[in-house]
């Protein structure tokens, strides 16, 4: 049986907190509950059990004194380990943490870049952003990884400019609109010009200036109005809040801060946050979380773990 996506995360998560050495007595009986709750979470926990003992023997080196005398290794074992090796990477790194690796450019939490392309589009990066493009001479494409950007491009009717972004395709021949992706969702916001948006199953919208879209489950929804400042308030150094659920708050966040964030209660992805707040300053929105909200944070390097408090 193959072991559900989500609850091999789950699994992960509970696994972080409880190795962690901030976990209470309540954690460790409210992972014991998960793990019970079903013939699913047990597979899944026990599959996470295997790869931490893994993680473990590769992680911890025997004892110098104890090691045998070097040998000669076969080449044959070259392939399978750097396979292992890759594989605990994709399991363990935080998500999108590779993209820089092979994207033209990609930025840092926090970093905001101004590229301008060979045809005289500019694109901004929002920070934590990784893409690339390619200028072919009957179009132009630019393949958004992760994070999020604002394109400003140069016209040219015969060689249309498209943009891809999980599986939104928005195609231009000349306009400025500003995409959004966090791996899985995409929102595309325009503000000059008109955009032809779709996805892999739908006929092209009509994006105009002032209207943005979403795509959820990979599919494109309704064209609704555009709140500029809320959804582009990165480009003017602020991030803007309306009673917008805390599990979107914290994707926002990404693009400002280092930490992977990891919900071990999603009664609390629901709640509300409202504000406005710098760009380069997301600890005063965790501030505020922790002043205003009924919720636990927990700050590990590189992970913040967020429970009901």
């Amino acid at each position: 049986m193959t072991t559900d996506s989500s609850l091999l995360a789950q699994a992960r998560e509970w696994r972080v907190l409880l190795h962690s050495g901030r976990a209470t007595a309540a954690d460790h009986l409210a992972a014991k509950a998960w793990r019970e709750r079903s013939p699913a979470h047990e597979q899944a926990a026990g599959e996470v059990d295997r790869l931490w003992a893994l993680l473990g023997q590769v992680e911890q080196p025997a004892n110098p004194r104890t090691l045998p005398p070097p040998r000669r290794r076969s080449a044959r074992w070259a392939v399978p380990l750097a396979s292992a090796a890759l594989l605990l990477l994709a399991l363990w790194l935080p998500q999108g943490a590779w993209l820089g690796w092979y994207a033209d450019v990609a930025t840092a939490p926090g970093e905001v870049r101004t590229v301008e392309l060979e045809d005289g589009s500019i694109l901004t990066l929002n920070g934590a952003t990784a893409l690339d493009w390619t200028l072919g001479d009957g179009r132009r494409t630019v393949r958004l990884y992760r994070g999020e950007v604002d394109l400003q491009v140069a016209k040219d009717a015969s060689r249309p400019f498209i943009v891809e972004a999980g599986p939104a395709r928005i195609r231009v021949t000349g306009t400025r609109f500003d995409v959004d992706y966090d791996g899985r969702d995409v929102v595309l916001a325009v503000t000059e010009g008109q955009v032809q948006a779709s996805d892999a199953a739908s006929q092209p919208l009509a994006v105009g200036a002032n209207q943005q879209v979403h795509w959820r489950a990979d599919r494109i929804q309704q064209v609704q109005p555009l709140d500029a400042r809320q959804q582009l308030a990165w480009q003017r150094g602020k991030l803007v809040f309306r009673a917008q659920p805390l599990s979107e708050v914290f994707a926002a966040l990404e693009h400002s801060q280092r930490q992977r964030v990891i919900f071990l209660d999603d009664s609390v992805r629901e709640l509300k946050v409202t504000g406005v707040f710098a760009h380069d300053d997301p600890q005063a929105v965790l501030r505020a979380i922790e002043s205003n909200l009924p919720v636990r944070l927990v700050r590990l390097p590189g992970l913040l773990l967020v429970s009901r408090g």
